[in-house]
């Protein structure tokens, strides 16, 4: 599977821009920030959970930014001390304009561990599957409250439309996941009273008279 991002920079004299470059520079066209007021804005919107963004990358990131001219900096004076700010260029707002408008063209296609266990699952026990199950499923209805939450504190806080999608976003996927979810333990469940259903049959046929 290709590079989306990648490919739709191919002739941009800056490179190839990954997702995370686009939420990091995202943060700047909010205004010019300090390293570590970005991390602080990381850290407060909870980014790390839907970006590639950290704290041990910011920096690099940061540098990779400003050799492609795609952020700027200077250096002011904070607490006696000299602070690099950074700020994003025009080229900056250009890349990632166009950024967003890539990664909201084409869906992306990630991995899910849950997959692989999925096409492994006739490995296992059924019934210690449907219970692993029942246990993801739980924890994936801890989740979606917790989105609902968020989204309240969200309206309260006069958070913009935009910011609130993602809060839904996240929500609406966990219950399509619940979804295939409940589908998913029903064969398994189906499949183990066949499989139950098959070997009483064998030892009845298989008794001594």
């Amino acid at each position: 599977m290709c590079n989306t991002l990648a490919v739709e920079y191919e002739e941009n004299p800056a490179g190839p821009v990954r997702p995370a470059d686009v939420a990091l520079l995202g943060l700047l066209a909010e205004g010019p920030k300090h390293p570590w007021e970005i991390t602080k804005e990381v850290n407060y919107r909870e980014m790390r959970t839907w970006t590639d963004l950290s704290q041990s990358t910011i920096y690099k990131q940061l540098h990779a930014l400003e050799d492609r001219g795609l952020v700027e900096v200077r250096e002011e004076p904070v607490g006696g001390r000299m602070r690099r700010v950074y700020s994003i260029t025009e080229a900056g707002r250009r890349t990632v304009s166009d950024g967003v408008l890539s990664l909201l063209a084409i869906p992306e296609y990630p991995h899910w561990a849950i997959d692989i266990a999925t096409y492994n699952v006739d490995l296992t026990d059924p019934q210690e599957a449907v219970a692993a199950l029942e246990s993801y499923a739980e924890t994936l209805r801890e989740r979606a409250d917790g989105w609902g939450k968020l989204e309240e504190f969200l309206v309260g806080s006069g958070c913009p439309s935009h910011r609130l999608a993602l809060s839904r976003r996240a929500r609406h996927l966990i219950e399509g996941e619940l979804r295939w979810l409940g589908e998913f333990v029903d064969e398994l469940r189906a499949g183990a009273g066949a499989g139950a259903d098959a070997i009483a049959g064998k030892n009845a046929v298989e008794e001594p008279r």
